[in-house]
């Protein structure tokens, strides 16, 4: 399976006519996320699949790509010549359980609707903590969430949607350095995913003050009313 089969899913899922995803959230969503050469250039969102094989992932969803640069996104718009009705059905059909899972999360659990729900309990998350910003931008990257805990210390939350990457660690070390620089004092963070590999947890105990914390997309069914 493509490492852009996220991106078809998403798309699929979404009937707005343009989508846009901003870099930020396309490193999220694409394992081990996007090279640096797709942030500069157009010819990596060229609409053919003959020169660009992971053109596959947007023109399977019935949609065209092109890249803001200025504006740090890609936007797919819907491609009114093809009929999405059976897209989403092969997905479906042809995948896995894990693909379905994977599929099911990318659709509902990208990180900017697990951003609202985490925002909505933040005590949940930990009892305490109050809400300073959202998508907080730095000189190192953008932060997801920006929080106070009970005793007045930053903490910085990180989302991902799946599992978190050994990127994760990395991305979220250079937003506590930074901000340990700027306020004189180490922050605390969180780093959200839907589970840790082991190698993950191994490079998370090498720094002070980062919890991990996991979440589960949980569903309920009832027969419906015909």
């Amino acid at each position: 399976m493509s490492r852009y089969a996220p991106l078809t899913a998403v798309l699929l899922s979404n009937p707005e006519a343009q989508v846009a995803l901003s870099f930020d959230e396309l490193d999220r969503l694409i394992p081990s996320g996007l090279p640096e050469s797709a942030k500069k250039y157009a010819t990596m969102w060229t609409n053919k699949e003959e020169s660009r094989a992971h053109a596959k992932s947007w023109l399977d969803a019935g949609r065209r790509a092109s890249l803001d640069i200025k504006g740090r996104r890609v936007v797919f718009t819907l491609d009114s010549s093809v009929d999405t009705s059976e897209l989403a059905a092969s997905v479906v059909e042809e995948s896995t359980p894990q693909d379905l899972t994977e599929y099911v999360e990318s659709s509902l659990s990208l990180e900017r609707d697990l951003e609202g729900q985490i925002v909505s309990h933040l005590d949940v998350l930990e009892p305490g903590l109050t809400l300073v910003s959202r998508q907080e931008s730095s000189d190192v990257g953008r932060l997801d969430l920006l929080a106070r805990d009970s005793e007045g210390r930053t903490v910085i939350i990180e989302l991902k949607a799946g599992e978190a990457k050994d990127s994760s660690i990395g991305q979220i070390a250079r937003y506590m350095g930074w901000y340990a620089q700027k306020e004189g004092k180490p922050p605390r963070a969180m780093l959200v995913a839907s589970g840790f590999a082991e190698p993950v947890r191994w490079a998370a105990k090498a720094i002070p003050g980062l919890k991990l914390v996991t979440y589960r997309v949980q569903f309920a069914f009832e027969e419906a009313t015909v």
